[in-house]
């Protein structure tokens, strides 16, 4: 028998086939899939159980080995060459070749190399040569199964490294401009890659746009904090910094070449001998490329100082830099033991010190050498004279500081130190911990070393407490770091024999007003604005002085977010925190932290008519770390009553956003708390029930508001009264209760209708009243009530209302079996739903999508979005949906009866007995059960469904008709 003929299969894009350089196809979805998953693995047969999962997910299938093998008979006849597709104890086998994708990995491999070698024109003919390999989205037509999500998602994830790469080099080669158009499109489709749009704002400041640049850097940070809530990495603060500053190394040079740029890399300029560096007992980890960089800046005349809190580096890295200085003299003076500021000058002047003219002849004597200047903090003032002086009268001198300020000199260069990359801090701590503690749990060691800032000296400590803690013991007691991090080694230097000691040096070098200043910013969690810092401050005129000092000794760092923001490292913030309990002042701060945060929440909300638009909501989060941590930290304290208001203060933006679980536990805690007045304690109980509803703990919501609407009406206050009377309507809505929801609703309508000043409540009773309608059959009805609100919204400007009622409005129209129009409703919802990241709406408008795919019987289509609108869910762990019940519907109609089932045991599994999320799934049960040929249990559940319809007065068009179509297939 001949060999069969290679088998080629292409993935970077669509699923392409060839056998024998013959195209093959390959219709049917799951032999696509099979097809490439067993190409994926390479010739190792691939279990069944595994391919099961891949194929179906983590559902109880019955039979997959039965339907794996119809699968692959189905696809050794549509490949026609049946030997290549083999089956052995340890499953299937396929003999294929991934052509396009090995031939991309071959091209990447050279990448890499010219990378490494600094040669950034092979960097971009091998990334071009890799990259024309894609003939669109990876796996594009295989995206509906499930490990061809996570495999196309990778491998696209790999073609945007390729890309980066590539434009890398472009800026290496001064293409700028042309780099420019291509990043500002890549950048907007992937908004948190911080590479991408540093290398953005690059090619912008190198076109001459450096306002586009910061404008585009400031708009990352924000999107970090808002969608992710986390702060950019280092390099990208200090490229925002660099463009801040327009620091010379953003410009390209023209000495640049390809042998220069890997010395620069990679920091290859030979070793030397230098006087006055005494040779490391440690290897230097990490900062190669600071190390690189300064390597090649001290060949050159000028001042270079190195800034950085205390433990960051600066003075190993200024050392490592001189000894690699091979032609010039290299002098190092050490200022840190001075106690006078007289004796400066004659460190500095050294022999020379006692002459006429001490300036001159040291400047005649260091001409053309390199001068390092360590710890000057402390006497910057006198080493900046100096040094200006110096390089007056020397002009080939180049003169290295460390220093936790800047000298301040117009021509100097200034180097911040960031903390160390994550794998260079793992890697330093491996090398100097204990021996049987290395090869340690990754995310243990990643977690110590971000408690430390990753700056090394506090790595260096914590791992030299691995001679008397296992790594899991350390890592438990991160929150004990200022205690820990004690004791250095031998040869450390005094100042720096602990970080404690270190952060000592520190601090005293401040006057009593940047001491103050330190200890009271120290309580916010999240960083900080000047006009918090003022409000927790002894003496806000002390503040921005003392920021711009505490800045300069970069005990803090400063952010360029909507102006500026500061913000503490950790261990500047743990030291300062126990100088603030020293003090005496904690419980003072603290509660003038709580005044800064309700103050601040509550003026966003009234600014904004109480969050009606996208900027106030975002506005609120961008200091949620602050506002959580004043939350966490007000139970149990005479700050309770106070914590209560900033809860009821964050009521709004909570729902917005539909971070019920979190408003439930803070309402949960605070409630109750003692000094709360009578109005403040009933609103909580009204928001806390709400958001209890919408966590689908029915009951307990009934309890408080029906407690609540008791209390309300002794208050005399109309406000009390209507807020109560929505609240318990919303919960009667979703336990079923439909018929008893239109008293308090009808009742709250009528008393909003009464006063002008409601007519926000107004709006909202109207649109729980459509709600209602829609889910007892009225749609006409439910569309005139969603129509009036959406006018109201309009004029109000309010984006939640609109996200909200034009969602509304869709399901209304979906009842009316109007389309297109509720298509178009979707559409116009989700623009405020994405400004407003409203993760409630999002998934709804997917659902509308996926029930007109229904409409259209395009059913592929359907499960589409309805599967995206259950992984809003499932990523926001918020419990189950209608999409669990609308996408069960969908896969009975397509025949997976199992997957089907296992979303609606799930929706009964959390939905209360006779809820309308229990009712809807009622009517897909009956649909499974005929399906699933047990006709008995169908016409038993429709039996009783429709009694439950009857009894409660459900009509949800969707579901009722699902209901009527399978009663009558049981009586065909």
């Amino acid at each position: 028998m001949s060999p069969a003929p290679p088998l080629a299969v292409l993935v970077l894009g669509p699923l392409a086939v060839r056998l024998g350089g013959r195209a093959v196809a390959v219709d049917r979805p799951l032999e696509r899939a099979l097809l490439v998953r067993l190409a994926l693995a390479g010739g190792t047969p691939v279990p069944d159980h595994r391919l099961a999962a891949d194929l179906w997910g983590d559902v109880e299938l019955a039979r997959p080995t039965e339907r794996l093998r119809v699968l692959a008979s189905r696809l050794r006849a549509a490949i026609g060459s049946p030997q290549l597709l083999t089956r052995s104890n340890g499953g299937y086998a396929l003999a294929a070749e991934l052509s396009d994708l090995s031939q991309a990995r071959l091209a990447a491999e050279r990448m890499h190399a010219a990378v490494r070698a600094g040669d950034q024109l092979a960097v971009k003919t091998a990334a071009q040569a890799a990259l024309a390999l894609w003939r669109g989205p990876s796996l594009a037509d295989l995206r509906t199964i499930p490990y061809a999500v996570a495999e196309g998602e990778q491998l696209d994830a790999w073609k945007l490294t390729l890309q980066v790469e590539l434009l890398d080099a472009e800026l290496s080669l001064g293409h700028a401009a042309e780099a420019a158009r291509e990043l500002e499109a890549l950048a907007a489709e992937n908004p948190l890659h911080e590479r991408l749009w540093c290398l953005l704002a690059l090619a912008l400041y190198r076109t001459g746009r450096q306002a586009d640049a910061l404008s585009r850097m400031a708009k990352l940070r924000n999107r970090l904090a808002d969608e992710l809530g986390v702060d950019p990495v280092p390099d990208t603060a200090a490229m925002e910094l660099r463009l801040l500053r327009q620091d010379p190394i953003l410009l390209p040079t023209a000495s640049e070449s390809p042998a220069l740029s890997s010395a620069t890399r990679h920091g290859a300029a030979p070793a030397g001998p230098v006087a006055d560096l005494a040779s490391p007992l440690t290897s230097f980890v990490g900062r190669q490329d600071e190390l690189a960089w300064l390597t090649q800046r001290i060949t050159r005349p000028g001042v270079i100082t190195l800034t950085g809190g205390p433990g960051s580096g600066k003075s190993r890295l200024s050392f490592e830099a001189a000894r690699r200085v091979t032609n010039r003299p290299v002098r190092l003076v050490e200022l840190a033991p001075l106690q006078r500021e007289t004796a400066v000058l004659e460190a500095i002047s050294g022999e020379d010190a006692g002459g006429s003219d001490p300036i001159g002849a040291a400047a005649a004597a260091l001409d053309g050498s390199v001068l390092v200047v360590d710890n000057a903090e402390h006497v910057v003032e006198q080493v900046a004279d100096i040094v200006a002086a110096l390089v007056r009268r020397a002009p080939s001198l180049t003169v290295l500081v460390t220093s936790q300020r800047p000298l301040q000199l117009e021509a100097e260069e200034i180097r911040p130190m960031r903390p160390l990359d994550a794998l260079a801090a793992a890697r330093l701590f491996t090398e100097r911990c204990a021996i049987d503690a290395q090869g340690a749990d990754p995310e243990q060691v990643a977690a110590i070393c971000t408690a430390v800032d990753r700056f090394p000296l506090g790595i260096e400590l914590a791992a030299g407490l691995t001679r008397t803690l296992t790594v899991p013991q350390l890592a438990k007691r991160l929150a004990d770091r200022m205690r820990l991090l004690v004791a250095g080694s031998r040869d450390s230097q005094a100042r720096h024999a602990s970080l404690v000691a270190a952060l000592d040096w520190s601090h005293q070098l401040l006057g009593d007003a940047e001491r103050a200043v330190l200890r009271r910013v120290a309580v916010f969690a999240g960083g900080f604005t000047l006009e918090a810092a003022e409000q927790v401050a002894l003496n806000p005129r002390d503040v921005a002085p003392a920021l711009t000092e505490l800045a300069d000794r970069s005990l803090l760092t400063v952010e360029a977010v909507n102006g500026r923001r500061f913000r503490l490292l950790e261990t500047v913030r743990d030291y300062a925190l126990s100088k603030l309990d020293e003090a005496g002042e904690t419980e003072t701060a603290r509660s003038a932290e709580l005044d800064w945060g309700l103050s601040y929440v509550q003026a966003t909300g009234q600014n904004s008519d109480d969050f009606a638009n996208a900027e106030a909501v975002n506005e609120v989060f961008a200091e949620w770390s602050n506002l959580l941590d004043i939350l966490d930290r007000a139970p149990g304290t005479e700050r309770a009553a106070g914590g209560l208001r900033l809860a009821l203060a964050m009521h709004t933006p909570w729902l917005i956003r539909g971070w019920y679980a979190e408003a439930a536990r803070h309402f949960d805690a605070l409630t109750d708390a003692p000094g709360a007045t009578t109005s403040e304690r009933l609103t909580a109980l009204c928001n806390h029930g709400f958001v209890l509803t919408m966590r689908g703990q029915f009951d307990h919501a009934a309890e408080l508001l029906t407690e609540a609407e008791r209390l309300a009406p002794l208050q005399d206050d109309d406000t009390l009264t209507l807020t109560a009377l929505y609240y318990r309507s919303i919960v009667e809505i979703e336990r079923g209760h439909l018929l008893d929801a239109f008293t308090p609703l009808l009742t709250g309508q009528a008393l909003a209708r009464s006063s002008s000043e409601h007519e926000r409540r107004l709006s909202a009773f109207t649109d729980a009243l459509g709600t209602l309608y829609t889910y007892v059959g009225q749609s006409e009805r439910a569309l005139e009530c969603y129509e009036t609100c959406i006018v109201a919204d309009r004029e109000f400007g309010d984006e939640h209302g609109l996200s909200r009622g034009l969602s509304n409005l869709a399901g209304a129209l979906v009842g009316l079996e109007r389309w297109d129009e509720a298509l178009a409703a979707a559409t116009e919802s989700d623009h405020y739903a994405r400004r407003l990241d409203d993760r409630q709406i999002l998934p709804l408008n997917e659902v509308i999508r996926g029930l007109a795919a229904i409409a259209r019987h395009d059913l592929d289509e359907a499960e589409k979005y309805l599967r995206s609108a259950v992984e809003y869910a499932l990523a926001d762990d918020s419990g189950v949906s209608h999409a669990y019940i609308d996408l069960a519907d969908v896969l009975v109609r397509q025949g997976e009866l199992d997957e089907a089932a296992a979303l609606l045991d799930a929706v009964f599994a959390e939905a209360p007995s006779h809820s309308t999320s229990w009712l809807a799934a009622c009517a897909v049960a009956a649909a499974l059960a005929l399906a699933q040929g047990d006709r008995t249990r169908a016409t038993t559940l429709v039996t009783d469904t429709t009694t439950a319809y009857t009894r409660t007065g459900f009509g949800w068009p969707r579901y009722a008709t699902r209901l009527t179509e399978v009663r009558a297939a049981l009586v065909t």
